[in-house]
């Protein structure tokens, strides 16, 4: 009998310490495929599992975005083949996580690479252009109609409605940005540093802010009446994405959100006012009614990227067909690429590297991401 072939992957070994361990190659089954693993974006969750032992149990595998080629192909895939360039929101268990020579995915998280995206670029999409699509086109979420082309051939009905996107600078705020623009909606609005601004408004935001701005709350409520009726002009805005999700952005957005309107929190909600803190680094996945400063009335969704697939239309669509066709036509911008490669040292000290500036706030508007061989 012939030895189990195995493979290296970086993982959490215990609370606060990671390391190189090997795992063995798994086989695809039916309707999954292996991926040669070539670069593995990181993002703050991966500090939460290593620094806070958050939902984990160890070893735990990191990584939520892989970019690679198709190594092998189980059977009734029939639309991928071995050699194809893809990438894959590698969410499920640590087996299954990005930071390792070889992933095992099922084909409905996996989207081909067109030829004109890079596979390191690639490997910024997945999660976060899953994340924005699933809080903006959810019914459980902002529950806008979900476009049946880009662009539209009609204008969806609340197309000229104001929709705040809180943290437009963050990866998942680009997207939704993006995918509002090509959806066809025209008055977005876009909270986020000032040095995030020109680049907001070149992916389609109508209103760029300072989200530090202390007259923050009348600066967007001056473009929303403009927007308004004379009856309607209370300056509030109906539709919300909150990309940070702090105590600190929804007490914010509390001030300027109507009673009437909803508010999807992507979620974990942390405390204070960071997404990293030393300080506090307690994390609600459901948030409690005393820690909900949203007027009485508004609806509060907190979106679960990870159960994104338990909507049948997002499982097989989103990621097999919607996402290469939106990469292909040159609708959708993959993030800016903080590349940590050979430069740095080993895989090893990548992805020390990539936990230091995710867990210090040191990355802002990039993806943070990891070349594996």
């Amino acid at each position: 009998m012939s030895p189990k072939k195995t493979h290296s992957a970086i993982a959490s070994i215990s609370k606060g310490h990671f390391d190189v361990i090997q795992v063995s190659t798994p086989a695809p089954g039916e309707g999954e495929v292996l991926i040669k693993v070539e670069y593995a974006a990181m993002i703050a969750f991966d500090t939460y599992i290593n620094d806070l032992a958050y939902h984990s149990t160890f070893p735990m595998i990191f990584g939520f975005n892989a970019a690679g080629t198709i190594e092998e192909v189980g059977e009734g895939v029939e639309d991928l083949k071995i050699g194809d360039r893809v990438m894959a929101f590698t969410f499920r268990n640590s087996e299954s996580k990005a930071m390792q020579e070889y992933s095992l995915q099922p084909r409905t998280v996996c989207a081909k690479i067109p030829v004109s995206i890079s596979l390191e670029a690639a490997s910024t999409v997945p999660d976060n252009f899953i994340t924005a699509f699933n809080s903006l086109f959810n019914a459980d979420n902002l529950g806008l109609p979900v476009p049946s082309s880009f662009p539209p051939t009609n204008s969806p009905p609340l197309s000229t409605a104001p929709i705040l996107i809180y943290g437009s600078g963050s990866t998942a705020g680009q997207y939704a940005i993006q995918l509002l623009h090509s959806a066809g909606y025209k008055n977005i609005i876009a909270t986020a540093s000032p040095k995030h601004h020109s680049y907001l408004r070149s992916l389609g935001a109508t209103h760029t802010f300072d989200y530090k701005s202390p007259e923050l709350t009348q600066e967007i409520a001056t473009v929303v009446n403009a927007s308004k009726s004379s009856e309607g002009k209370d300056g509030k805005v109906d539709l919300v994405m909150d990309c940070i999700t702090t105590q600190t952005t929804m007490a914010t957005i509390a001030d300027i959100v109507s009673p009437r309107g909803k508010v999807a929190v992507l979620l974990p909600l942390k405390m204070g006012s960071k997404v990293r803190s030393e300080e506090n680094d307690e994390m609600f996945l459901e948030i409690p009614d005393r820690l909900n400063p949203l007027p009485e009335g508004t609806k509060l969704a907190g979106v679960k990227t990870f159960l994104y697939q338990q909507d049948e239309y997002l499982r097989e669509n989103l990621m097999p067909r919607v996402l290469p066709h939106l990469l292909e036509a040159g609708i959708i911008q993959p993030n800016k690429v903080r590349l940590l490669d050979e430069s740095i040292g080993t895989l090893k000290d990548r992805v020390a590297a990539g936990l230091d500036l995710l867990r210090n706030n040191k990355v802002s508007g990039e993806k943070v991401v990891v070349k594996i061989n």
